[in-house]
Parts: structure tokens; sequence; C-alpha cells
């Protein structure tokens, strides 16, 4: 077993995809697949299931993961601190990365970090909040954008945005006529949401709210990414609560309306290991901390 063949099995078990892990790893599918099923032969486990759903990892595969990670980084780490003692240790940022928060946030940041530090290498992994959360530990990525809450005393974190939830649904529903919906009035609705792996924090707000209405939410579907979400809103398969911002991204046969009843709002932010913060990690947070335009009446304590 070499560290090539956790690499692969890490990109196969994060993507739960064989042809999207060959595209992150820049190589062909089927070179890919007898790699994996390499490893597993050696190990005489089998870390993942495959059938018609898809792909996904054994309880062995899961236990595999974890140590894979810390396998990968222990061996980064090794070869930075080799090359501390020649002067060759690139000077390099990783940053781990929702989606949703690339073209809203980061890559504004990352052009007004890059003026102040031009020599500095910039990694980027999109990433579910979880997996940021376990990325930071085991030293893979410097800073992590996710969702919050974070609770975990070692990592600190920055709010950078917080937005509402907002009803969308096909603009010839009889409750687009109306300014503001009640949430009671999604009780008899099919409803699409979020899974809960991708946005656990979304999934069980919404969950929350519509208890807190007094009705269970008939939820016909979950999808993601929003673009999709929304597209089978427009469709006519049901009618979704989703983050305000998505209003700018997909406006097609659908319409937004704000929830009648004040709801929590979701919170994104970045966060980051409190005993891994050097230099660069404090110059990237304090362009995150520049770069925040919310309204800070509603960021809270």
């Amino acid at each position: 077993m070499e560290l090539r063949h956790l690499k692969y099995f890490i990109a196969v078990a994060e993507e739960l995809n064989f042809r999207k892990a060959a595209e992150r790893l820049h190589m062909e599918q089927p070179p890919l697949s007898r790699q994996i099923h390499q490893l597993e032969e050696e190990l005489s486990v089998e870390l993942f299931i495959r059938d018609k759903r898809g792909v996904s990892l054994t309880e062995a595969g899961e236990a595999f993961l974890g140590e894979a990670r810390l396998t990968i980084a222990q061996a980064d780490r090794t070869a930075r601190i080799a090359q501390q003692f020649n002067g060759t240790q690139p000077k390099r940022l990783t940053i781990g990365y929702l989606i949703c928060a690339f073209d809203r946030l980061l890559s504004q940041m990352i052009q007004a970090f890059r003026q102040i530090s031009p020599g500095v290498e910039i990694v980027l992994k999109g990433m579910h909040t979880a997996p940021q959360i376990e990325a930071l530990f085991a030293g893979e990525i410097d800073v992590g954008f996710v969702y919050f809450p974070v609770n975990q005393p070692e990592l600190l974190t920055q709010l950078v945005l917080r937005e509402p939830l907002v009803l969308v649904l096909p603009k010839a529903h009889p409750l687009a006529v109306l300014p503001t919906i009640p949430l009671a009035a999604l009780a008899s609705e099919p409803m699409l949401i979020y899974p809960r792996f991708v946005k656990p924090d979304c999934y069980d707000l919404i969950i929350f709210l519509c208890h807190e209405a007094g009705f269970q939410p008939r939820i016909v579907q979950e999808a993601t990414p929003p673009e999709l979400l929304v597209s089978l809103v427009e469709a006519g398969v049901g009618l979704a609560l989703v983050e305000a911002s998505v209003e700018s991204r997909h406006d097609q046969g659908v319409v937004y309306r704000p929830i009648a009843e004040s709801t929590p709002y979701l919170d994104m932010g970045a966060v980051w290991h409190k005993g891994r913060s050097g230099a660069i990690v404090k110059q990237f947070i304090s362009v995150v901390r520049q770069s925040i335009n919310f309204d800070e009446h509603h960021q809270g304590k």
C-alpha cells in the first residue's frame, strides 16, 4: 500500500462517484477503479458498496477514511519539516469551502489576499461542512468556510454571511399572490429540501420551523445544489425553503416570498484551528474580516 492508494481512496470516499473522483485526480476512471480494487484486495476488506444507486462507504471504509486522512496529513507535515531545513518550503494556504460560498464570498477574499500576499500559493478544496472540520483537525486545510454553529473549542470562527430563509414556489401557485407566506400554509404542500448530509443546519432548521408551526413537512424529494432544487420547484414537483441569496442565481418561472414569522438566520463563516494559526492564516483572516459587509445589527454576539 502506497500513499497514492490512500489519496485515490480519499477522493472516491469524498466524491462517492468514481468518475468525479477521477476528474479530481486528473486521471482516467478505469485505472482509478483498478487501484481501489487492488487496495481492497491487499486489505482483504471491502471499502465501498457499489450498486445501481451509486457508491457508498462500508463500515470498514468509514473507519479507514479517518485514518487515511491522518496518514496523508502526517506525510505532508513530514515533507514540510524536511523542506524547512533547506529553505524550499513553499508558502501555501489551503482553504476548504462550500460550493455556495465561492462565488458569493471567497473569490473576492482571495483576490484581496493576493494583493497583500502575492507569493502565497492558494489551494482550494470544495468540501461539505463536516469533512472540513475533520480536515482542520488533520491539518489538511488551514481555513474552512462552513455553516455555523461550530461547537469545537479548538477551532476559532468568524461570522461572514447571515441570511434568512425564503419560500420559492412556481409563479402560478395560489400562494404566490401573497406578499409573505405563513409557515402553516405549507402544511399540506409537497416540499423539497436539501439532503441533511449536505446542509445539516439548514435541514434541521426547516424541520424545526415546521414543527413549531404545528406540522410535519411532507418531503417528496431531496436535491442539491440550489439551482436543481429551484428547477424542480419550477417543474411543479413541490415548494422549497432556501437561502435568500438563491434568488440571484435562479428566478426563471418561480417567485420568492419571505416567511411571515420571524425565523432564525442561516450563518456561514470562516473557521480555523487556533493551534495552527500562523502568519499566513492570520493575514487571510484579517482580509476576511475586512470583507464582511452584512448588517452588523444582525451579527449577534
